[in-house]
């Protein structure tokens, strides 16, 4: 099973936007038809949208620098109504700790994982970061 080109659109393509930071990623997605067939529906995708995520080339690399504590909520947020596992909705704000400062804030089980989510209170009480 392939792409299904839409009618009005053709590839209808779209530039993929990073979730955690808003850019663009070095990419171009092909969506094809949007919508339902049966109902007649054809959306034009949106120039720049999030697809996933997976973070840009620029996030992964930060990300690799240290530890990534990164907010979520336990249900849909004002951001994404989509789990990046179950139970997890993130907001797209995240900081990246230095492994030493990581150690001293979380269990040693979690630090081989390399990220841990954390609700938006304890987020804004530990990082001073609130919106």
């Amino acid at each position: 099973m392939g792409i299904q080109l839409s009618p009005k659109f053709g590839l209808n393509p779209t530039i993929p936007v990073c979730f955690w930071c808003g850019s663009d990623k070095n990419e171009i997605a092909v969506l094809g038809r949007i919508g339902n067939k049966i109902r007649g529906e054809d959306f034009e995708a949106p120039k720049h949208m999030v697809l996933d995520y997976e973070p840009c080339d620029n996030c992964r690399e930060n990300m690799s620098k240290g530890f990534t504590v990164m907010e979520a909520t336990n249900r849909p947020n004002s951001v994404t109504n989509m789990e990046i596992q179950s139970g997890v909705y993130p907001t797209g704000r995240f900081v990246v700790l230095r492994i030493e400062a990581a150690k001293r804030m979380f269990n040693p089980e979690i630090l081989t994982i390399g990220k841990a989510f954390i609700d938006v209170k304890l987020f804004d009480q530990l990082f001073g970061m609130g919106v």
